[in-house]
């Protein structure tokens, strides 16, 4: 594990990482780390910024001159906040190293919009990609954490509105479940740096406040059946809380017959690979998404 490493796990730890708060008090909280992003912003030579506000899609596009490829990204927040902005320098080096572009979605967020608001958002954010003209064969869904879980939701929910699927799909920790084992998720939480069992629970309660829908698909990808789904790939670490969900996603998929592609890291943090270009760990793992995503063209 790199010093960037160490030094992440300890400011997270610090300044995320909590329990014992109320659905309120946690909402206050992740927004106000979430939505408050104190990475510079570094993006490549020849890779351009502007912001989209269409009838389908609201967000930021971040693209090289002729982009070649399409990445639909859906940041994380617990499906509580977040803000693009954390994902220019990720976003960047991905429509560089693929010579494409990458459209940054925003979604509504729980409480306000609980489920499924931001999965029907982040459908719409495809759909109007098709309009625009793009192939699906050119198009890649990606999203870490709870854009991990909306990125597996949109996949399904292609499939089931017969859209056809995109070229792969890539997900870092993905949330995937509103029925995690307590067992697992309190032996793992004092070595995730960064979430707690704790928040696991009470965002699926502010996430999915009715009850009866927690078992749908795409409330709970993991219990999903993967049929006609394209090629996976999944990141985790094995010392997060999310670790059994996303393992859950890899044999459901892989039991459908999906092409699945697992990577996963001891002594990491949650979704690891967003913090490029500062983290070397996250540098060595992005080309092999890229490679990944090049694969199956």
């Amino acid at each position: 594990m790199s010093i960037q490493a160490s030094l992440i796990k300890a400011v997270t730890r610090r300044t995320i990482k909590r329990s014992g708060l109320n659905q309120d008090q946690l909402v206050r909280h992740l927004r106000k780390v979430f939505n408050n992003s104190p990475s510079l912003t570094l993006l490549p030579l020849g890779v351009k910024l502007s912001q989209v506000s269409q009838p389908g899609f609201e967000g930021d596009r971040i693209s090289v001159a002729d982009p070649q490829m399409t990445v639909l990204y859906i940041h994380g927040g617990a499906y509580i906040g977040g803000v693009t902005k954390t994902y220019y320098n990720l976003a960047g080096r991905l429509a560089k190293q693929l010579k494409g572009e990458v459209y940054l979605a925003t979604y509504p967020f729980a409480p306000e919009h609980p489920f499924p608001a931001a999965a029907n958002r982040i459908f719409e954010a495809y759909e109007y990609l098709l309009k625009l003209g793009k192939r699906p064969e050119d198009i890649v869904i990606a999203g870490d954490s709870a854009g991990g879980g909306l990125t597996l939701a949109t996949l399904l929910q292609i499939r089931d509105k017969g859209l056809p699927q995109p070229r792969c799909a890539v997900t870092f920790s993905p949330g995937s479940n509103c029925f995690p084992d307590d067992r697992i998720l309190d032996a793992l939480d004092p070595s995730d740096a960064m979430l707690s069992a704790d928040i696991i629970r009470t965002v699926i309660d502010i996430y999915v406040p009715d009850a009866e829908q927690r078992t749908h698909p795409y409330a709970s990808p993991c219990l999903g059946d993967y049929t006609g789904i394209c090629p996976l790939m999944i990141t985790v670490s094995t010392d997060e809380v999310l670790y059994s969900d996303a393992k859950r996603v890899r044999k459901a998929a892989e039991q459908s017959g999906v092409e699945v592609e697992w990577l996963e890291r001891g002594g990491l943090f949650h979704v690891w690979p967003i913090m490029v270009p500062f983290l070397p760990e996250a540098r060595q793992d992005l080309k092999k998404v890229t490679a990944f995503i090049r694969r199956h063209g």
